[in-house]
């Protein structure tokens, strides 16, 4: 079912609507999904639930996993990181986000601990108010009175009190300070090797003007009841780190990013946890400090494709190996924006989905959720031409988790049928709300056919 705006939107779609299927018809036709790989061993799992609405999605999504008990300790440090540079289907459903959240503060057997909401949309000095913190939803809201994350967060504020903070982490082009350790206060610690930091770097394997290496950056904080956090190392208080446990959420979304990065989903929201000062073109600085380039001039030549191809996906893996790597990764999958973060086109999927290996997770997604609504290759995971095979093949390469389908098991429930699904019903094709943006149509009426031209709207 196709839904329209206004007449003038119409118009607009019809254009778009023709003209792609002129052009699909004489040179391209969608090949459809791969069929999924028999499963021989299992390394990992992949969880989802679907149709439920993103409430319902969640909570079952945690049963699967043996419930939020398994999961959560009764006192630990619950650190959630959603993806709040953009809005609509750009973030993490706010109702999917609020559920979680829920859960965990009412879990069985009590909870004493923090939960923390923490995110860099690398947004400036006061970031508070732009993003998917000040902008209004227009879909991916799902809550009523409640239009963004800073209502979202205001809303759990109030419920929840000092247990719960919100905290703002800052690049230090924006006034950050840089630290080494709890000992100076909150900021971001560089991992060049220089004033007690440890070096921890990478670089590409290639040499002369292609050669570019990056440090790790990860952040230190403190909660609303005072709780100091040092992102790599835990809880530190009276001058020491404590056992108290600190528990990473990567809370991600699924979306087109681009042609030379394919999606956003749990590997790319990485790069809210790392500073990026410095900006994203490696040609015009980029660089965090010395030699090193930030986690985003690194891989790419600002808005395309770097010298390397997976880069991205070798230094997020060396974070996880070196930093932290979260301890659950949940994929907010309720619209799936197929061209643009935050504008229409998008198809309303309808999905949770959750692994602790964060390469399965958007094997998956990409796989049986991205792509089959966008019809775009390089959204598929499987096409070695595109960016997501190199990304996650080295991630993979980095931290062993799974980028062979035939190691991951997948227990998913659909509510619509009241049952779990086989194997063959994995592929989710949504509700496409097309809207009337010439420009995103056109857009993406390009990734589909000629993505090399695309990249110039």
């Amino acid at each position: 079912m196709f839904r329209f705006h206004s007449r003038r939107g119409f118009l607009k779609k019809a254009i778009a609507v023709i003209l792609c299927s002129a052009l699909g018809r004489r040179f391209s036709a969608f090949a459809g999904v791969r069929p999924r790989k028999e499963l021989k061993e299992v390394q990992s799992h992949v969880y989802r639930a679907v149709n439920g609405g993103p409430g319902r999605n969640i909570e079952k999504l945690i049963e699967l996993m043996g419930g939020v008990e398994t999961i959560i300790g009764d006192s630990d440090i619950v650190l959630i990181k959603p993806n709040v540079q953009w809005w609509n289907q750009g973030c993490p459903n706010l109702l999917a986000v609020y559920t979680f959240i829920q859960l965990i503060m009412k879990r069985p057997g009590g909870f004493h601990g923090e939960v923390i909401i923490a995110e860099n949309c690398h947004r400036g000095r006061e970031p508070s108010n732009s993003g998917g913190w000040g902008a209004d939803f227009e879909r991916n809201a799902s809550m009523a009175g409640v239009a963004n994350y800073k209502e979202l967060t205001a809303k759990i504020k109030s419920e929840f009190g000092d247990r719960f903070s919100v905290i703002h982490w800052i690049d230090v082009k924006y006034g950050a300070n840089r630290v080494c350790s709890p000992h100076d206060g909150v900021g971001y610690v560089y991992c060049d090797g220089s004033n007690g930091a440890p070096l921890l770097s990478m670089d590409n394997g290639l040499a002369g003007e292609n050669r570019r290496s990056v440090i790790m950056t990860y952040p230190i904080f403190k909660t609303d009841r005072g709780t100091i956090v040092d992102f790599k190392n835990g809880v530190w208080k009276d001058g020491r780190y404590t056992d108290q446990p600190l528990r990473f959420i990567n809370f991600a979304a699924l979306n087109h990013h681009s042609e030379y990065c394919g999606a956003t989903s749990a590997l790319k929201n990485y790069l809210g946890v790392t500073d990026l000062s410095g900006g994203p073109d490696p040609y015009s600085d980029g660089k965090l400090t010395g030699d090193f380039y930030n986690f985003h001039s690194f891989p790419f030549d600002k808005w395309s494709s770097g010298p390397r191809p997976g880069m991205i996906g070798a230094e997020i893996g060396f974070f996880m190996r070196t930093i932290r790597k979260a301890d659950l990764n949940i994929t907010s999958a309720e619209w799936t924006g197929l061209a643009s973060r935050t504008e229409l086109p998008a198809a309303k999927t309808r999905a949770v989905l959750a692994s602790t290996d964060p390469v399965a997770l958007d094997y998956h997604a990409t796989k049986y959720i991205l792509y089959p609504n966008s019809s775009i290759a390089f959204h598929d995971p499987d096409n070695l031409q595109g960016p997501l095979y190199h990304d996650l093949k080295r991630c993979s390469e980095a931290t062993g988790d799974a980028f062979d389908e035939s190691r991951v098991e997948i227990v998913s429930w659909d509510f619509s049928k009241s049952r779990r699904q086989r194997d063959d019903e994995l592929v989710i094709k949504g509700e496409c709300d097309w809207g009337g943006n010439a420009r995103t149509l056109l857009k993406y009426a390009l990734f589909r056919w000629f993505p090399g031209i695309a990249k110039f709207f």
